[in-house]
């Protein structure tokens, strides 16, 4: 839910800025919306086509365009609007599902939606590029996800000292709801009533 982690797409989508527009939360969800400007590299085709738009010049897009992100556990969802556009230009809605009991595997499962562009089956057509880009983000991101595990079992714990307000509140969803964050799995609670 830290859109600053977008540098590390920067080879899929170029150098972006984001800006935090602000969050919401409540006893059941937390929400964060961003909006972003290119400093650097090309649009790349899977972007126009979710757009409708391609995009040459970075400057006469930039902060256009606002991506909210919702954790409503044990969902998440990410939504893109963009300006002169009454509907959102991308939906997905995502869920994790544990392998184990530890919760420290998962599988994802995810529905992505597109508005359909002005010129007939050209959506269709490009849908395998699509579904490509979209697969090597999550790959980029779970390489990332993997790595936090190994330093949080290694290092015994989460010893990072947070201090951004999304993901504090999202701690604090996750610990309401059952998961733990400072043992990576089901809370002491959890585990008895998932036991009874």
């Amino acid at each position: 839910m830290d859109m600053n982690h977008q540098v590390l797409h920067s080879k899929l989508v170029g150098k972006m800025k984001p800006r935090f527009l602000g969050m919401e939360s409540g006893e059941s969800f937390v929400e964060a919306r961003y909006t972003f400007a290119r400093t650097g590299g090309k649009q790349p085709i899977s972007e126009a086509l979710i757009y409708g738009q391609r995009r040459r010049d970075g400057r006469d897009f930039a902060y256009r365009d606002i991506m909210t992100i919702r954790t409503q556990y044990p969902y998440q969802t990410l939504r893109i609007e963009t300006q002169g556009i009454d509907e959102p230009v991308m939906e997905l809605w995502i869920s994790y599902v544990p392998q184990d009991s530890e919760e420290l595997t998962n599988r994802v499962f995810g529905l992505l939606s597109i508005r359909r562009l002005k010129v007939p089956l050209l959506l269709d057509l490009a849908w395998p590029l699509l579904i490509a880009f979209t697969e090597r983000v999550f790959f980029e991101d779970r390489e990332i996800v993997e790595l936090e595990q190994r330093a949080w079992k290694d290092l015994g714990g989460d010893h990072n000292a947070e201090v951004f307000p999304v993901i504090l509140a999202l701690r604090q969803l996750l610990r309401a709801r059952g998961i733990s964050p400072d043992t990576g799995g089901l809370n002491h609670d959890t585990q008895k009533r998932a036991s009874s």
